[in-house]
């Protein structure tokens, strides 16, 4: 009786174990919004089309696609490795912060765009590196208590 007990709980644990991966996205489907995962911990096995967690996804609209190679945290359900879903992507000494302080939110691409928001001066920086287009249905209002525009 211990015996199947202690056999339970090792079954137990192994299941555990399998829930919770750190794995690296091998493809991307764009339009499903889903990812595969390659799971070095399982000798390299690439997971099922895996949903990816996003912030927003019914009246409004948060998208963003993990890139190829992207270390991701995936949480599987407890009946096996098909269904799961990406939790998210997360810092490391490969990929690290782009800045280091908690009164900013910072957001920067490939291109090295980027745009930040620092809340303890209230000032908001964005950085292009290309054309900015602004689709209006209705009025642009500028206001500020100065307006520099400088040709650059």
């Amino acid at each position: 009786m211990i015996r199947d007990l202690e056999k339970r709980i090792m079954a137990l644990e192994t299941r555990l174990n399998q829930m919770i991966r750190i794995g690296k996205v091998s493809t991307i489907d764009p339009a499903a919004g889903t990812a595969r995962v390659i799971l070095p911990d399982s000798g390299g096995v690439v997971s099922y089309d895996l949903p990816i967690l996003f912030k927003k996804t019914q009246n409004d609209k948060y998208y963003s696609m993990p890139d190829i190679g992207e270390q991701v945290l995936c949480l599987f359900l407890p009946n096996g490795q098909e269904q799961g879903f990406i939790i998210g992507s997360f810092f490391s000494q490969i990929d690290s912060t782009p800045v280091n302080d908690p009164d900013k939110t910072h957001v920067k691409f490939r291109d090295n765009t980027s745009m930040e928001y620092d809340r303890k001066k209230h000032r908001l920086t964005v950085n292009i590196k290309g054309r900015v287009l602004v689709n209006a249905t209705g009025p642009i209002e500028i206001i500020g208590s100065t307006i520099d525009l400088n040709r650059g």
